[in-house]
């Protein structure tokens, strides 16, 4: 079995950059490394590789730490050509979860639902002693209304809460939705996205992977599917014969609306994979105490690699994962990306819907 050795008690971003930052400055197995991440080595890297990081990019934005996608521009011209050949079958092929209804008051007031059947009642008030009465109290004489008992007057009127409010009365009873927790938790999903690409990689390119992984998550939000999305970052020393280190990020949690730019950002900005990333596999290494390759290791170029260190090591055996789980990342192209989305959602669709 793989050995995986993997760190993934980070909650965010940032708390994976302090540890990063932190860990870097205390290497002793792999100090190293720290040579490649030196002022002058970056600045050159700037200077006569412009495309490795992407161009315009300086040593202290890389430094101070990534936080915002370079070029969001880049986002939406990308995500609209991809988006836009993402067939109607495709899309429609994630069933929407079942939602239950109840008059009990659980889950979500669904207005709409009650508004099918919305009316309201008259009823009299007594002017003089302030409150509703009953209509077999009334006298009607011509069109005014009197108390029997005492004569006083009383209106007729809209019916009103005690607040003073508009009273309405509606004849759908099951107006509260809620999704039933065992159906939400069959149907929840986790996506781990391989960050990354080899040096031959153009900086721009790097785009389709978020891309892609931008526009599934959008079709589980859109059809109430619960969703995590992780980036992990890591190598293998030995092309995942025997083990694996990588580090799991959490881009958004179940409970998280999706957030573009810090999903562009961690999937496909080589600034932060060639940076931030870099240092996060050095010190992954430092962690677990071994030595980093001086290439830095078999990154996760296949989704067979990345689906291996997650379901078939040692990690799968300690770590607490949803029911549905997939695997994207790495793709550099339209047509790979076009691909990968439809493949993925038919791989969710055989199993969220049976």
């Amino acid at each position: 079995m793989l050995q995986a050795f993997i760190k993934d008690d980070f909650k965010n971003l940032l708390e994976y950059q302090a540890w990063v930052n932190e860990s870097m400055d205390h290497l002793n197995r792999n100090k190293h490394q720290r040579q490649a991440f030196s002022e002058k080595v970056i600045k050159d890297v700037i200077m006569y590789q412009p495309s490795w990081f992407g161009k315009g990019t300086t040593y202290e934005e890389l430094k101070s730490g990534i936080t915002t996608f370079k070029n969001p521009a880049l986002i939406d011209k990308i995500y609209n050509k991809v988006n836009d050949k993402v067939t109607v079958n495709v899309r429609q092929q994630i069933k929407s979860k079942k939602v239950n209804f109840n008059a009990m008051g659980l889950g979500v007031f669904i207005f709409d639902r009650a508004a099918m059947g919305m009316f309201r009642l008259k009823e009299y008030y007594s002017l003089i002693h302030d409150l509703v009465v009953d209509s077999s109290a009334v006298r009607k004489v011509k069109n005014k209304y009197s108390l029997i008992s005492d004569g006083t007057e009383v209106i007729e009127r809209w019916e009103q809460q005690d607040n003073g409010m508009p009273k309405i009365r509606t004849t759908s009873k099951n107006v509260y939705a809620y999704f039933p927790k065992r159906d939400r938790e069959k149907r929840s999903v986790e996506i781990y996205l391989s960050i990354g690409g080899s040096s031959e990689v153009d900086a721009d390119d790097f785009i389709y992977s978020g891309v892609s992984a931008i526009i599934v998550a959008q079709l589980l939000e859109h059809a109430h599917i619960s969703t995590k999305i992780s980036i992990v970052v890591g190598t293998s020393p030995d092309n995942f014969k025997k083990s694996v280190f990588a580090s799991i990020v959490p881009i958004k949690n179940f409970d998280e609306s999706i957030d573009v730019n810090l999903l562009a950002l961690l999937s496909s900005d080589p600034r932060f994979y060639r940076y931030d990333g870099f240092k996060g596999v050095v010190s992954t290494y430092e962690h677990f105490n071994a030595t980093v390759p001086d290439d830095m290791g078999y990154g996760f170029n296949h989704r067979n690699n990345l689906k291996a260190t997650i379901e078939n090591s040692t990690y799968t055996a300690s770590a607490k994962l949803a029911p549905n789980r997939i695997y994207m990342g790495r793709i550099f192209s339209e047509q790979e990306a076009i691909a990968d989305i439809e493949s993925t959602i038919k791989q969710l669709a055989e199993t969220i819907n049976s």
